[in-house]
């Protein structure tokens, strides 16, 4: 027993003395290649995305030796070398910009001394906007459109992420104008438009909450509208500039109509629209056989001859709201039309007359009144429709300019 216990001994002292002496010489490695010092590493370091580019920012410390900033990432050949100044200021934030394709990037960052030494690694990821993120952009959508004697009103629809809008159009003398529409803005009014003319909308996204650049969505063209929507209050103030259309003997028919349920017939039929009487109505056909048809509701005014038509004033039946949406044609037959516009009609029924005043005459035989919507299921009722063809020869001046208008 004691000789075995003797040899476990002297094995476990030669094992140990082997071990001692391999532990010396992997230590006597280091001390021969003396203690490796890096550079200060940068940091906070940051990435902002960009429209194909990317911003880094980040700190320094106050490691004398550091003269350069070096960032590299993936498939990138040629490290980008920023120098730093002599007087730099700790406090303050270095940056780079890199212009780049689309894609997600990983970034290696490091610090590099005069004698070349280097820090050690720092990375951050970053993403790059390009096209492809453009084209799945929409410029900011229009709600309404309209004008009036003060101008384009123009109603836009809130649009999530979208920072601004800008517009660009040509105005009545010429010159190319730029409207900013800011973020949350919900109507422009443009007061010098011309109509029927072009616009061009460009708006402007933030992809990210780290984006340091507002990506641009595709151009996209517009035009103005191609007439005026008046107020009757605005059309009284004006109307007497205009020459009222004669409408005696001219015909009118309806694809509907009330022939017995409004004061048995006296009130509700199509000839109550050219009659002069705003007490007086047509109304689509509400009662017996047939009632209730579906819009839209046709009528068709025949004013006998060509006409030149400069305006239209449509005012609904008295103290009703009914009739909401009318799309206005003209034609020299009754089965070729050109549209004119449309009146748009709130439910309250304050507001019974609206005008539709065209930039100039267009000719034509007959008129098309389509009223397709409808504030009150599938009825309507209007009490008259009236036109101007020119306007009045006020100043003797003007007398030439006028009738070459009217032409």
């Amino acid at each position: 027993m004691k000789n075995i216990i003797r040899y476990i001994a002297c094995g476990l002292s030669a094992f140990l003395m082997t071990a001692c002496g391999d532990m010396y010489e992997i230590h006597e490695k280091y001390l021969e290649m003396g203690e490796e010092t890096y550079l200060g590493a940068v940091q906070d370091l940051s990435a902002y995305s960009g429209f194909n580019r990317v911003k880094l920012e980040w700190y320094l410390n106050a490691d004398p030796r550091i003269s350069s900033c070096v960032i590299t990432w993936e498939g990138n050949e040629n490290p980008v070398v920023v120098p730093v100044p002599e007087n730099r200021v700790i406090k303050d934030p270095i940056s780079t910009i890199i212009d780049l394709p689309e894609g997600k990037y990983i970034f290696n960052m490091i610090t590099r001394s005069d004698t070349g030494k280097e820090s050690l690694v720092r990375t951050i990821a970053g993403e790059v906007y390009g096209s492809t993120y453009q084209a799945s952009l929409s410029a900011q959508g229009i709600n309404s459109i309209s004008a009036d004697l003060n101008g384009v009103t123009i109603n836009w629809v809130p649009l999530e992420g979208c920072t601004g809008t800008t517009l660009t159009y040509t105005n009545n003398e010429g010159k190319e104008k730029i409207i900013k529409v800011d973020e949350g803005q919900t109507s422009t009014v443009i007061p010098d438009a011309v109509l029927k003319t072009s616009f061009k909308l460009i708006s402007t996204f933030k992809p990210a909450d780290d984006a340091f650049d507002d990506i641009p969505t595709l151009e996209k063209i517009m035009d103005f509208p191609a007439y005026y929507t008046i107020s009757k209050e605005d059309w009284d103030a004006v109307h007497e500039q205009y020459v009222d259309a004669d409408r005696t003997d001219w015909g009118i028919s309806a694809s509907t109509e009330e022939k017995v349920g409004e004061n048995a017939g006296k009130y509700g039929i199509a000839t109550c629209i050219l009659d002069g009487d705003l007490a007086s109505f047509w109304h689509s056909q509400w009662k017996g056989e047939g009632a209730n048809p579906p819009l839209p509701h046709e009528i068709i005014i025949d004013m006998k001859s060509q006409q030149d038509i400069l305006s239209i004033e449509l005012a609904r039946r008295q103290g009703n709201g009914d009739t909401k949406t009318v799309i206005f044609s003209i034609g020299e037959s009754e089965e070729h039309w050109t549209e004119l516009g449309q009146l748009n009609f709130p439910s309250e029924k304050a507001t019974n007359a609206q005008t539709l005043l065209l930039p100039e005459p267009v000719r034509g035989r007959y008129i098309r009144a389509l009223v397709t919507g409808s504030n009150n299921g599938v009825n309507a009722s209007i009490a008259e429709i009236m036109f101007t063809t020119s306007k009045n020869n006020i100043i003797n001046s003007e007398s030439v300019e006028v009738t070459e208008f009217n032409r």
